[in-house]
């Protein structure tokens, strides 16, 4: 069962995914993310460390978000991505436009 955790501290959110990021999850977290956009959010990131798969809505709910905060001048960070996924992002383009940083290694997902 995938989850997420956000935490906003000002004009930074922090948020923490446990499972996959699939179309499961993304209404739930489309809502939470909204809110947080509301409340001023400029400064998204997204920790993937306890995630391993990233389906089509994954990166559609991350692309919109990126379009978000880019038009009041934000920014979205993804870090600790497994080599999966970070692969996965490069293939699509999206790496650098999601500021991806932090790749964890496969030890540290299965260890």
């Amino acid at each position: 069962m995938a989850s997420y955790v956000v935490e906003q501290k000002d004009k930074h959110s922090s948020i923490k995914l446990t499972g996959d990021l699939t179309a499961e999850l993304v209404p739930g977290l489309q809502a939470a993310l909204k809110s947080t956009l509301e409340q001023g959010a400029t400064e998204l990131l997204f920790d993937l460390q306890d995630t391993v798969m990233l389906d089509s809505s994954g990166m559609g709910l991350l692309i919109a978000t990126s379009n978000s905060l880019s038009r009041v001048g934000g920014r979205i960070q993804v870090i600790n991505v497994s080599p999966d996924i970070l692969q996965l992002l490069q293939c699509m383009r999206l790496a650098a436009r999601l500021n991806v940083t932090g790749y964890a290694s496969k030890e540290s997902l299965h260890g």
